[in-house]
């Protein structure tokens, strides 16, 4: 009988450190859970900075040099919005920026900004007629908190980027060449958003539209619209393609003519008046 008792009683003792060893393996599992949630929700969060720069084609206006001569900022109707230009470097990038001086609350719904690039100090006059399309990457930056997404916050980002572009061919008509829309990201998450390229065909063979040397100020024109918040614009890496997709070579002796003709100006406007006078007697 004692004997019986005795293996009742080493039974349940048995029983009882399997119970305990089971609550305890649960108790592990529970703790450790919470810690494999919390590595994958970490996983799936955004990025905190934005996106690589693009890398531009060798043959690309960068705006490296500090140069933006050949561009200037359009205001040719009610709807275009004043605006300085300047050359500003973002993470080792340089690229060219709009401020916006103008849009607000109550213009923005069509405010339009519109810049001009002067494609005759880029290219030789016999080039022109070879341009086929057109490439750029453009960004955007919120300078307030007008867009409301679609939870009712409002967020300082610059929301959707699009517009056109157009340019007088050498029959004299302008030509509305190419739309672009929203092909860049981070413009719902971040102030300033990510490169958004955009890539202008002119098709050139196929409607006989073009540029040559015939054609007096040759230029083409990068207009933003339907704005979703104020802010500024920027454009870089603008790059010139033949028919066969070859980047066309850039003809820097414009640029470099004008920046010699400012320094000629600049020395002439810095020599005495007594000096000048010498010279003109002689």
């Amino acid at each position: 009988m004692k004997k019986f008792y005795l293996l009742l009683l080493l039974t349940a003792v048995a029983l009882s450190g399997c119970s305990q060893n089971t609550e305890s393996s649960q108790l592990s599992a529970e703790t450790s859970a919470p810690e494999e949630v919390t590595e994958a929700e970490t996983e799936s969060l955004p990025p905190p900075t934005n996106a690589p720069f693009p890398e531009a084609d060798p043959n690309a206006v960068t705006f490296d040099d500090g140069n933006f001569r050949f561009i200037s900022v359009i205001k040719d109707d009610d709807t275009a919005v004043d605006g300085s230009l300047s050359v500003e470097t973002i993470g080792g990038n340089a690229m060219l920026k709009f401020t916006d001086t103008s849009t607000n609350a109550q213009n923005l719904e069509k405010a339009v900004q519109k810049i001009k690039i002067s494609v005759g100090q880029l290219l030789r006059p016999d080039q022109l007629e070879s341009v086929y399309r057109i490439s750029f990457d453009c960004y955007a930056e919120a300078k307030d908190e007008l867009f409301l997404n679609d939870d009712g916050e409002y967020r300082k980002v610059p929301g959707w980027i699009g517009g056109g572009g157009g340019t007088m061919c050498a029959d004299g008509n302008w030509y509305s060449f190419a739309d672009f829309s929203a092909s860049g990201i981070n413009e719902y998450d971040l102030e300033r958003s990510d490169a958004c390229h955009v890539d202008f065909k002119f098709l050139l063979a196929e409607s006989g539209k073009k540029w040559d040397s015939s054609v007096q100020d040759v230029n083409f024109s990068v207009m933003r619209w339907g704005m979703q918040n104020i802010s500024d614009f920027y454009l870089d890496n603008i790059t010139f393609y033949d028919q066969e997709g070859n980047a066309i070579p850039l003809n820097p002796s414009e640029t470099e003519t004008s920046a010699v003709q400012e320094t000629e100006l600049s020395e002439e406007s810095s020599v005495p008046e007594s000096e000048t006078t010498a010279e003109d007697a002689s």
